[in-house]
């Protein structure tokens, strides 16, 4: 009868702690993204706060203080006046699919005369600009099922830069207190698995340096780069043009097609030197990942580019495009942290428990 009652007060005390922290997740649910993309951003930009902070002195408050309105200042300039031209994009575009009147110009005049590729692009420009209504029929459902997508993530930009920025804030936080943070995730950690807490979080610290400032860091700045050259050169969607850029540098396969339309569009349709100068400017935009790679990515891409591939494409659908950067960094973490334990070494993994997590990068 003892020992009844015993399990009996078991299951209601895990039945009510349950019941709490099933509680406490819902509350703090649709705050997840932005504490997740603090942290995220707190451990990326870690080495680089303990670089200014030596340089400055050994102040904390001011290094966190610089590099908190550095970030702020870019997320309110550059990338919210691109985000404003993606929302005028994907309204105009909407517009254009409801009212039937979307359309692709002619090709200009002269370009058949290119050498090499001017026939075959004035035949494919061609017959793209009279069979376009033909297409548009055809893919109808799926068409206004990506103008829908498109809308909702332009409405939701507005909120979107906010979540950036208190993420930012955030994360500002959590470097002035790394050292407390970190202990805490080790307790955490060994009470999970005590042989192997320290050196999990060892593996999980570095792995989401490497992915967030080797994939997303180049890709945001290669994007910001492309995107600015294509908003002043009054590039039509240069917007819609600048995103898919992102996805297609945060998954590895480069903006390549999309700056070579680009450019082919600006030598058709500007002037001399206005097409001079856009290219000038986009060719270096569109190789600096081969400068930066080398510098933060010495060892390659840490994790499969199906894996990023997933998470990016999961983490938007689940976060929007907050989940862009969010979704390929976790996704990767996940990965690693799961391969590690498959092919750990119980003896190696007890060393490496034993080490303290290194909390900085050379």
């Amino acid at each position: 009868m003892k020992n009844n009652i015993k399990v009996i007060d078991l299951v209601i005390r895990l039945f009510i702690l349950g019941l709490i922290l099933a509680w406490c997740f819902i509350l703090i649910n649709p705050f997840l993204p932005i504490i997740i993309w603090a942290a995220v951003l707190a451990i990326g930009l870690f080495p680089i706060f303990l670089w200014l902070k030596a340089r400055l002195g050994g102040r904390a408050k001011l290094t966190v203080t610089i590099i908190t309105l550095i970030g702020i200042g870019i997320t309110i300039g550059p990338v919210s006046f691109i985000a404003t031209v993606l929302v005028s994009n994907v309204q105009s575009f909407a517009d254009s699919i409801a009212a039937g009147t979307l359309v692709v110009p002619p090709p200009p005049e002269g370009i058949a005369k290119w050498p090499l590729i001017g026939e075959y692009l004035n035949n494919v420009w061609q017959q793209a600009a009279a069979n376009l209504g033909e297409v548009l029929t055809r893919f109808e459902p799926q068409i206004k099922e990506l103008t829908k997508t498109l809308l909702l993530l332009s409405a939701n930009t507005g909120l979107t830069i906010l979540k950036f920025l208190l993420s930012i804030i955030i994360s500002a936080g959590m470097m002035l207190n790394a050292e407390g943070i970190s202990v805490g995730l080790t307790r955490v950690l060994t009470r999970l698995t005590p042989t192997q807490g320290k050196a999990f979080l060892q593996l999980a610290t570095s792995t989401i340096r490497n992915v967030t400032r080797g994939v997303i860091g180049i890709s945001l700045v290669q994007s910001l780069a492309i995107g600015i050259g294509l908003v002043v050169a009054d590039i039509p969607g240069s917007g819609l043009l600048t995103l898919l850029c992102l996805f297609l540098t945060i998954i590895q396969i480069g903006p390549g097609l999309v700056v070579l339309g680009t450019l082919i569009f600006a030598w058709s349709t500007m002037n001399t030197l206005g097409a001079l100068l856009f290219t000038v400017w986009m060719i270096p935009a569109t190789l600096i990942d081969n400068i930066l790679k080398p510098m933060l990515m010495a060892s390659g891409l840490p994790v499969p580019m199906l894996v990023i591939f997933i998470g990016v494409l999961g983490g938007t659908l689940t976060h929007g495009i907050i989940g862009l950067f969010i979704g390929p960094v976790i996704l990767s973490l996940g990965y690693e942290l799961v391969k590690a334990w498959i092919n750990s070494d119980p003896v190696s993994l007890t060393i490496g428990a034993n080490e303290e997590p290194e909390l900085t990068a050379k």
